[in-house]
Order: C-alpha cells, then sequence, then structure tokens
C-alpha cells in the first residue's frame, strides 16, 4: 500500500433483477432532493423501495438491497459471521425509519461470496435468501435493477442508508438519509487504498459529504441500477468527511457478478 492507514468498515461492527412474479422494480433513477449521509437529507422510502434494514439480534447493523422477491444483496463483512446461524438475522422493509418497520423477514439462508477476504475486503458481497417471494407484493418494497455495463468515472450516483449522519455523533440514523457520490478512477483511489481490484469500485463527494459507519451493505446506485455495496473508508480523522474515497463491492465485477449470478439465478 501507498500509505499507512487504517481502514474502518462502515457497517457497525467496525466502529437484474425484477421481483418474480413480474413484480415492479423500483426505477432508482435519483433523488428529489441532493446531500449525503453524512450531512444528507431526509428522504422517503417511497421514492426508493429496494433499501432494507439489517438487523442482528433486532439491532441495527447494516443496510441491504432486494434484487429479487426472494433475494437480498449486502455485505459479506456484515453477516460473515452469522453464516451458520441465519434466524439472527432479520430484514426490515417498507419504512423509511428504523424503529417504524412495516415488514420484518426472516433470513433462511446466507451465502457469502467464496474468495471474500477480511484482510483487504476484496469481493465483498453476501445474498441473502428469504421465504419465497416474501418481499413482493409489500408496500414500498420491489427490486433494484443490477448494474450491467462499466461506469465512467465522474459519473454522478447515489447512496440511501441510515448509517451515521453527524459527524459529531455516534448514533447512525433513524431516517433514510440520502447522499450524492461521484465515481473517482482506480488511480485516485489507489493512492488512498493501494491496489484497487477488478471487483471494486469508488466514489467521493467532494463536499464533505461521505457514507460513514452503519452504512456497509448499501447500494451504489448509478443510472438507475444498483452499482456497487458500500465496503469500507479510511478509519482516520477523515472518515466521512470526503477527504477520501469509499470502497465499494463492484456488482458488474466479473467475479461478484457470477456469484450473485449463481445464488439467484439473476
Amino acid at each position: 500500500m501507498k500509505q499507512v492507514i487504517s481502514l474502518v468498515l462502515l457497517g457497525l461492527f467496525c466502529s437484474n433483477g425484477v421481483l418474480a412474479g413480474k413484480a415492479n422494480e423500483t426505477k432508482a433513477n435519483g433523488a428529489s432532493q441532493s446531500g449525503r449521509v453524512i450531512n444528507g437529507y431526509e428522504v422517503n422510502i417511497a421514492n426508493y423501495r429496494y433499501p432494507l434494514i439489517l438487523m442482528i439480534d433486532e439491532r441495527y447493523s447494516c443496510g441491504a438491497s432486494i434484487i429479487t422477491a426472494s433475494h437480498a444483496l449486502t455485505a459479506a463483512h456484515c453477516v460473515n459471521d452469522f453464516v451458520y446461524s441465519p434466524w439472527r438475522v432479520t430484514l426490515y422493509g417498507g419504512s423509511s425509519y428504523v424503529n417504524r418497520p412495516v415488514v420484518r423477514i426472516s433470513v433462511g439462508r446466507i451465502a457469502v461470496h467464496p474468495y471474500y477476504n477480511t484482510n483487504n475486503f476484496n469481493y465483498d458481497a453476501a445474498v441473502l435468501t428469504v421465504p419465497s417471494n416474501a418481499f413482493a407484493g409489500n408496500s414500498n418494497m420491489a427490486g433494484i435493477a443490477l448494474q450491467n455495463t462499466e461506469v465512467p468515472d465522474g459519473t454522478r450516483c447515489f447512496v440511501v442508508g441510515w448509517g451515521r449522519y453527524d459527524i459529531n455523533r455516534q448514533e447512525t440514523s433513524n431516517s433514510l438519509r440520502y447522499t450524492n457520490l461521484y465515481i473517482v478512477s482506480n488511480y485516485e483511489c489507489s493512492a488512498t487504498f493501494g491496489t484497487i481490484s477488478p471487483d471494486q469500485v469508488c466514489s467521493k463527494n467532494y463536499f464533505n459529504m461521505e457514507t460513514c459507519s452503519g452504512d456497509s451493505g448499501s447500494a451504489l446506485v448509478c443510472n438507475g441500477r444498483l452499482t456497487g455495496i458500500v465496503s469500507f473508508g479510511v478509519g482516520d480523522n477523515r472518515q466521512c468527511t470526503s477527504e477520501a474515497p469509499t470502497v465499494f463491492a463492484k456488482v458488474f465485477g466479473p467475479t461478484v457478478r457470477e456469484f450473485i449470478r449463481r445464488q439467484t439465478g439473476i
């Protein structure tokens, strides 16, 4: 690595599909409000529908995204310790607020990317399987399509999530929040983190707004498609301030995309 840094996973542990049955797919092509998760704006889940609250032992842990009527996508580091105890993981959906869940769905199976690396967090992807069609037919819940092409550097994207929303406060947000992000080159990202693999993608906001602790597993959405899974950032005093990029598992990356296809059929 080009410099010695402390990495922090953006979950709490370290601080194209359409729905089956032709259910409606979330368009997720932007937001009526702009901003960021840190310093971001509150938004209504009705405008997104794919985000899920991932609870472990009934405590908030990470974000996740609906990708089929029976599958959700999240970061491997959020659930790696619970592969053999999926009953401890519950997904809340249909609500903008952590303390007002509309739908509670138990996870039946957790599949972590077989190459997930706990040292450099590469292949930081996991698929959660729920009872058949459990996500279908619920208000404010729908799948989001997976990215099917490379996204150019400079592309404006966004993340919505329930992670930390104030750099001066440790708690995560009770309400869903939105932030703009811009894809940065692997060259720029590697200046902070060293080598960035074909299965990773980076972004930053440039305006003192960032994903932060508790946003792990949430979706980076570019051009209306799920492009990345929030993975990690820098764990020093620059954390969550846009001085360094955030790294995501790249959904269109060759082995991540194949992993998702094997687990879900899409």
